[in-house]
């Protein structure tokens, strides 16, 4: 496949003579790095005080010449997921928009390049007919996730550990992100610092500060710390604060007050709460199916409760109140006090910027105290990095997505996670403490983002059906599920 692609891409070249624009100098003396770039470090003022002490990117001189360097992202047609994160033509007193330009500026002058970003209401689709043609337009893809492992089974994105600069170990770098989407030693997509948007993407839960009050529910926070934040924890607060205000015999979203609301990803929220995967992988980096039938099916068992006892649960996905939008009418469930918990995207906590009462934000539950840390999922809405196998210079490519990653971890990650998350729209000190949990136990599912065989379906069909007959699903499924996994596997083999 790839040979036919980059025979495709060769003559693309010549039909349209693409010019590599990008000049280099100085490559046999690359800049030193002056520390270890696998951590941050801080450095103690005279004062007793410290200060993180930043990193920087080993690289060579440089110089582009003025050329662009162009990101291929998401467009106006994506609503609140448009790219945020690549361009910002100017400073406007928003700090994630601010931070882009104050880290573009910084690299436009280092690197004498211009930070431009395409966006595109088709990424995935547009990424594939690029490299088709040959178009050496784009520098880098960031398409979704699902779209990303698309790409790099067909062949169409270069393998990051073949990408000339590219420090896959430095901690700009999401390192789960490196370990759980490479397939035997080959990765073709990761994210990190460069992108909000898959922290955007992150599942997590709120809850009614002032509900929680009502009911002397005043020990969420600490239930959290102690490792006791449990499937059976929450199902308890969920039965204690649901009621039927109004009297009419049924629980309603609109008058009543439920334990939670949610939707439909909430079960994926669920299943890797539990510390559950589709598949592991073993010393030679090579998945293998690994599901745990017996714990699933306790995990099934729970989560039934927490997602569809309509007399405890709000699930937007099946409902009889004709309720559909998760912005136009889950969210006011929330909102408007008829739900102790609220279970969406860390993107919500910017969403809920007007809500009146105030809401703390907390990981998804373990499924029981002997879980050994808290485990979170990230919607396949967010954006990975890859590297077009149209690209002009993967030299130049590695250099300034090494640099401008670089600079992300001490710009925008500063300003999403420091100014615009804990100072601008938490609501109090305990959510910040949450938000480091959350953000350091995230992981990633190959098997999930492919959908091998229906693994994971096998788990969500029984959960969204409230049955727990998952070991006949789980058995008509494997032998699919392998079959799939080593056609995924060989494709990435070959594509290297």
């Amino acid at each position: 496949m790839k040979k036919r692609i980059m025979a495709a891409f060769l003559l693309g070249v010549m039909l349209f003579s693409f010019a590599v624009s990008c000049g280099k100098n100085n490559k046999s003396n690359p800049a030193s790095i002056t520390t270890a770039p696998n951590a941050d470090v801080t450095d103690a003022s005279a004062d007793g005080t410290t200060a993180e002490i930043e990193l920087q990117p080993e690289l060579p001189d440089y110089d582009c010449g003025g050329a662009a360097f162009t990101f291929l992202v998401r467009g106006p047609a994506f609503n609140e997921w448009e790219s945020q994160d690549i361009k910002a033509e100017e400073e406007n007193g928003e700090p994630v928009n601010d931070s882009v330009f104050s880290r573009n500026l910084y690299i436009n002058e280092k690197y004498n390049v211009e930070i431009t970003a395409a966006g595109v209401g088709d990424p995935g689709n547009s990424a594939k007919k690029a490299v088709q043609a040959g178009d050496q337009s784009y520098d880098i893809f960031m398409a979704n996730t699902s779209e990303s492992a698309t790409l790099a089974t067909q062949g169409f994105v270069y393998n990051l550990h073949d990408i000339p600069y590219l420090n896959l170990e430095a901690p700009w770098w999401d390192q789960q992100s490196v370990k759980d989407l490479s397939m035997a030693n080959r990765l073709y997509f990761c994210t990190g610092d460069i992108s909000i948007m898959c922290n955007d993407a992150t599942w997590i839960l709120m809850f009614n500060k002032q509900i929680a009050e009502d009911f002397k529910l005043n020990d969420i926070y600490d239930k959290v710390k102690e490792g006791k934040w449990t499937f059976d924890q929450m199902i308890e607060y969920m039965e204690i604060v649901s009621a039927d205000l109004n009297g009419d015999g049924v629980i309603s979203p609109k008058d009543d007050r439920l334990g939670f609301a949610t939707h439909t990803s909430s079960i994926e929220g669920l299943f890797f709460g539990a510390d559950l995967k589709t598949t592991s992988k073993d010393d030679k980096d090579i998945p293998y199916i690994d599901m745990d039938t017996d714990k699933i099916v306790n995990v099934i068992e729970k989560a039934n409760t927490i997602m569809c006892d309509t007399n405890i649960a709000f699930n937007l996905s099946s409902n009889k109140f004709g309720l559909s939008s998760p912005i136009e009418h889950l969210q006011p469930v929330f909102e408007n006090g008829h739900s102790l918990f609220y279970g969406e995207v860390m993107q919500c906590i910017i969403r809920l910027r007007a809500m009146e009462t105030n809401f703390g934000v907390i990981p998804f539950p373990k499924a029981d105290e002997h879980q050994e840390n808290y485990s979170h999922f990230v919607h396949t809405t967010g954006c990975m990095v890859s590297v077009p196998l149209s690209s002009a210079d993967t030299e130049r490519a590695g250099i300034i997505l090494e640099a401008i990653s670089a600079k992300s971890r001490y710009t925008l990650r500063r300003a999403y996670y420091d100014i615009c998350l804990e100072g601008k729209f938490m609501r109090d000190v305990e959510s910040e403490d949450m938000l480091d949990i959350i953000l350091a136990s995230r992981s990633w599912d190959l098997g999930y983002i492919y959908g091998w065989g229906g693994l994971f379906s096998a788990f969500s069909n029984c959960v969204s059906k409230n049955n727990t007959d998952f070991a006949s699903r789980y058995a008509s499924a494997e032998t699919k599920a392998q079959t799939a996994l080593d056609k995924t596997l060989t494709a990435w083999e070959e594509n290297s």
